[in-house]
């Protein structure tokens, strides 16, 4: 089975760039180091569409998918996705992640079904994006995981599995991805040390060669974007140094 296509979060550039203003840079970088796709949230509204979309074929990137929430306008997301050719949105957020409260995250999740029928008469792929707050009790001793695996609509709305977060809420990613394949349309690899310090794929506690070799397997999974929401090395060096692992993990050239 062919290995995903891979891509890249923006979000590593956020404290080091303006993504809006510092555009082309930032493309530039993501060039230079090897990935020749991006990920990136659905409220770029400074930068021209179509000026976006240039930019990225001057480069010769493409758009793997965009990042929202519940309360997304999507309309205005449809329009944006269009313009960058783009079939895949993620979107995380269902619940509370403070309060355990399973009436609020049953809501959510028909929110999530219903926008999985919107996103379907368009064409567009809908993956929920877990963070750690999923995998905690709540209140009725489920935990949201639980309850977004029971209630939602598989055939709409499938999961975007981060598996740093899948190993800070307490299991192991691997298992995870191979227990739920057939749920399985989109992958964050990011790795991390510590609490929560977030490091280049393989420098961290996450098990990737175990994780690589479950997500090789996914019959579903149409991209696998690596993220990192800070980095203290420059943008483009995590990148690289990442795109490097993966290279070697996969036996790319």
């Amino acid at each position: 089975m062919a290995f995903p296509p891979l891509g890249v979060q923006l979000i590593v550039f956020t404290k080091e760039a303006d993504i809006e203003k510092d555009t082309e840079a930032v493309l530039d970088s993501v060039k230079a180091s090897g990935f020749r796709a991006i990920e990136c949230g659905v409220t770029m509204h400074a930068v021209d569409p179509g000026r976006f979309k240039a930019m990225l074929d001057e480069r010769g990137l493409v758009v793997a998918g965009l990042h929202g929430g519940l309360d997304q306008d999507l309309d205005q997301t449809f329009a944006l996705m269009d313009a960058y050719n783009t079939r895949d949105l993620c979107i995380s957020g269902i619940g509370n992640w403070e309060a355990n409260d399973a009436q609020r995250c049953l809501q959510d999740i028909e929110r999530l079904n219903e926008m999985g029928k919107r996103c379907l008469e368009q064409g567009i792929f809908l993956h929920y994006h877990n963070h750690a707050y999923e995998f905690v009790a709540l209140d009725e001793g489920s935990s949201t995981m639980d309850l977004l695996l029971t209630h939602m609509d598989k055939s709409v709305v499938d999961l975007c599995v981060d598996v740093a977060w899948v190993r800070i809420g307490g299991q192991d990613p691997a298992i995870f991805l191979r227990k739920h394949a057939e749920n399985v349309g989109y992958v964050h690899l990011k790795d991390y040390v510590g609490d929560r310090h977030w490091v280049e794929l393989g420098y961290g506690v996450v098990p990737m060669e175990s994780v690589i070799k479950a997500v090789e397997k996914l019959p579903r999974a149409r991209w696998v974007v690596y993220e990192q929401d800070t980095t203290e090395r420059a943008a483009v060096e995590s990148l690289t140094i990442s795109y490097r692992y993966l290279q070697d993990a996969l036996g790319l050239e």
